[in-house]
C-alpha cells in the first residue's frame, strides 16, 4: 500500500481552507495532520484512492457519516464534510476535532491500572459507545487505538471507520473487521452472526481487563486459527487470579462483561455506564 502522495494533502489543504501545522501520522492510504481553521485547531485526515483499495472512500463517507450523526462529549466530533480530491478522485478529506493526549496503548502496556483508574476509562467509553448504540451504530474495532486519553483525564473513542449501522446493510462492509486480541465471539460469526452493541460491551470488558491484569483475556499469539478457537471458546484465565484484591462484585461485573453469550452482558453502552456508575 503506498502513502498518500503530498499533493493530494496540499489540495486537501486548500480545499478545506485550513493551514498546516504538523503532520501527526503518515502511512498506508491515510494522512493525518494538525491544522488551524483560524484560531481553531483540528486534525485533518486524508485518504489515498486507487486501485488496491477501491473501497476506501465508502469506508470514510461510512465514517464521517456515522460521526456527524453522533453527538457525546466521548465521541470524536467531524468538523466538516468529507470532499473528494481530483476528477477523476485520487483521495478525500475531512475535518475532526483535535484531541490532545495519547491512545491508550502506551498506557495499557505501562502496568496494571486501580480499578478507580481502569472505571473511569471504562465509564467513558461505555458512554461514547452509548451515543453511538443510540443512533443503532456498532463500533466493531474497539481496540486501545481507538481510544485517546485527554490531557485532562477524560477519554474519547475514536475512528469509526469499520462501524457498522444496523439499520443499512449498505453501509455493512465485507466481513467482521476487528483487531487481534480485542474482538468478541461475534466477530467469527457466532451467536447472533455479526457484532452488536453487546460486542462492544465485550471489547470494552477486554480493555478493563488487561488494564487490570497487564495481560489480554485471551491473547492472539500470531496464528489466526488457534485464536478462533480460543475466541469462541472464550476461555479466560478468572480475573480474580490476575487481580485478588478485587471484590467479588467487582470481579462479577468484569466476568458479565466478557460472557461468551452476548445477552448475559451488559446490552449497549448505555446500560454498562449506568453499572459502572452503581458500582461507584
Amino acid at each position: 500500500m503506498e502513502d498518500v502522495p503530498r499533493e493530494v494533502v496540499v489540495q486537501a489543504l486548500t480545499a478545506l481552507n485550513v493551514t498546516e501545522v504538523a503532520s501527526l501520522r503518515g502511512g498506508a492510504q491515510k494522512s493525518v495532520t494538525l491544522v488551524d481553521r483560524g484560531k481553531e485547531r483540528l486534525v485533518l485526515k486524508v485518504i489515498s484512492i486507487g486501485a488496491s483499495n477501491p473501497d476506501s472512500i465508502k469506508r470514510a463517507e461510512r465514517e464521517v457519516e456515522l460521526l456527524a450523526a453522533i453527538s457525546s462529549p466521548y465521541v470524536v466530533a467531524v468538523a466538516s464534510e468529507l470532499i473528494e480530491i481530483g476528477n477523476p478522485p485520487v483521495g478525500a478529506a475531512w475535518l475532526e476535532e483535535y484531541l490532545d493526549g495519547d491512545d491508550l496503548t502506551p498506557s495499557l502496556q505501562s502496568g496494571p491500572w486501580t480499578w478507580k483508574e481502569t472505571m473511569t476509562m471504562a465509564r467513558d467509553v461505555a458512554r461514547g459507545l452509548g451515543a453511538a448504540h443510540v443512533k443503532r451504530v456498532v463500533h466493531r474495532d474497539l481496540s486501545p487505538n481507538n481510544i485517546r486519553r485527554l490531557s485532562n483525564g477524560t477519554y474519547k473513542v475514536m475512528d469509526f471507520g469499520f462501524a457498522r449501522h444496523t439499520l443499512r446493510s449498505g453501509l455493512t462492509i465485507a466481513g467482521q473487521p476487528g483487531t487481534p486480541g480485542f474482538a468478541s465471539p461475534e466477530h467469527l460469526h457466532s451467536f447472533s452472526g455479526a457484532p452488536t452493541a453487546a460486542s462492544d460491551v465485550f471489547c470494552v470488558g477486554i480493555l478493563m481487563y488487561t488494564a487490570l491484569s497487564g495481560e489480554l483475556p485471551i491473547p492472539f499469539k500470531g496464528d489466526d486459527a488457534d485464536y478462533a478457537v480460543r475466541l469462541i471458546n472464550t476461555r479466560i484465565v478468572d480475573i480474580a487470579e490476575h487481580r485478588p484484591d478485587l471484590s467479588d462484585q467487582q470481579s462479577t461485573f468484569i466476568r458479565k462483561c466478557l460472557h461468551p453469550q452476548p445477552a448475559r452482558r451488559y446490552l449497549n453502552g448505555n446500560r454498562l455506564a449506568q453499572a459502572i456508575e452503581e458500582l461507584s
